[in-house]
């Protein structure tokens, strides 16, 4: 902000309050514009991240970037527990086969695909392998967000948060074992025991089952006791923050126990989706434009030269596999025709885990010498700048496909007899 405000004779001293309210007012404003043009709002509320962030007006620096981080944790976890309500177990009793290979086929033909193209163009299989499995990574938040602003309802929406919840379960299985084979590969030690390699995604991945049914069992007690939506919207919330808190300290998932949360509340008692509704609408709006505005001005945009032929590859690559993966997995899972037709185009979104796992080679390599330190280096390049490509056009993709399938606007009235905003349907 100061080197912007410097150039009109203006000196301030940022303050956070007054350049949160500025972050949110703007992005919001701004994005009506891209609505008017047919794009999902989410779309803009990255640009005005990127235009206020430090690689344009620097109204957002990156200091406060990261001193907000809390704020994409609530965001994630508003979202995950917006997901695990969608879930309930008869409409996946019924999808059951066609979500599962789709998740397969999806998951495992991007890894497959990806890492082999990338190695035809480094000759590295460790390096290949290592971004193949993160490339099965799928962006919740983006899908989510245009889902909800195009009120979508069906088949497509229903299998499409299915597979997006778990796919991020899935890379990072792969992701461990690529990043031990690489390890291996870079020490010269042998290649550790399949036990070993799978002793951090069991530990993560069941204690977020542990803390989300818990969780999930206690806040459906409570809630069956409030009167009122907006007690119950102060009751979740509290829930949604203890358990994003102890995921984060544990080394969990926040996503996923979220998810597990919110299923375990909607399938125990329905009357309490309008309570997980009303707090989704009353509380999400402005976290989800804080949070993706966040995203936007975290990115600069000199990083995308370094992503070079590799990057161009590694889009290209994820972008068919995601496609091809859920359109055969649903042609083999029997899956509805606009499922399988259409699926694909929600997955192209790539953001909080991908990133997330390319600090973590980052970190990991970096120990291990020159050699490891340029490998971590190559990791957050290809995929910082790259993410920043497949969020501007994947959320596009979701609303393309929601389209098609007729599913826009059919969350108006739900099934339970309740309104989107808690009101009863009269």
């Amino acid at each position: 902000m100061e080197n912007f405000l410097e150039l009109l004779g203006i000196h301030y001293q940022p303050n956070i309050v007054t350049t949160i309210g500025l972050l949110i007012a703007l992005t919001f404003l701004g994005s009506k514009l891209f609505q008017r043009l047919g794009l999902p709002q989410v779309v803009g509320f990255i640009v005005m991240g990127v235009l206020l962030g430090t690689s344009f007006l620097n109204l957002v620096p990156m200091e406060l970037t990261k001193e907000l981080t809390f704020i994409s944790e609530i965001a994630l976890g508003l979202i995950g527990f917006d997901m695990g309500s969608h879930l309930q177990v008869d409409e996946l009793r019924k999808k059951g086969r066609s979500i599962l290979m789709i998740l397969l086929f999806e998951s495992l033909g991007t890894f497959i695909l990806v890492t082999g193209g990338i190695y035809l163009v480094t000759n590295s299989l460790h390096t290949a392998l290592l971004l193949g499995a993160i490339s099965s990574a799928t962006a919740p938040a983006a899908t989510v967000d245009v889902l909800a602003e195009y009120d979508a309802k069906g088949p497509l929406t229903t299998s499409l948060i299915a597979v997006v919840g778990l796919d991020d379960a899935f890379s990072l299985l792969l992701y461990c074992l690529a990043a031990a084979y690489a390890e291996s590969v870079m020490t010269g030690t042998g290649i550790p025991s399949l036990v070993q390699i799978a002793e951090l995604p069991v530990i993560e991945i069941g204690g977020s089952l542990i803390i989300g049914i818990v969780a999930g069992f206690l806040l459906n007690i409570i809630l069956k006791r409030m009167k009122s939506l907006h007690d119950s919207m102060a009751v979740s919330i509290g829930f949604v923050l203890i358990c994003v808190g102890l995921s984060e300290a544990l080394g969990f998932s926040l996503i996923l126990t979220t998810m597990v949360m919110g299923f375990i509340v909607i399938n125990f008692d329905g009357e309490n989706g309008r309570c997980i509704r009303f707090t989704i609408e009353q509380a999400g709006p402005v976290i989800y434009v804080l949070f993706f505005a966040l995203v936007g001005a975290r990115f600069q945009i000199s990083l995308l030269p370094t992503m070079g032929f590799l990057g161009v590859a590694y889009v290209l690559l994820r972008s068919f596999s995601k496609y091809a993966g859920a359109w055969i997995g649903g042609a083999v899972g029997k899956a509805e025709p606009q499922v399988k037709k259409y699926l694909g185009l929600g997955l192209l979104s790539q953001a909080g885990v991908a990133i997330g796992l390319a600090i973590a080679s980052s970190n990991r390599f970096s120990a291990l010498g020159a050699e490891g330190e340029a490998l971590g280096a190559l990791i957050i390049s290809v995929i910082t700048a790259t993410t920043f490509i497949v969020q501007l056009f994947g959320p596009i993709g979701v609303k393309f496909a929601i389209t098609r399938a007729g599913e826009v606007g059919q969350a108006n009235t739900g099934s339970d007899g309740w309104q989107s905003d808690g009101r009863p349907d009269t």
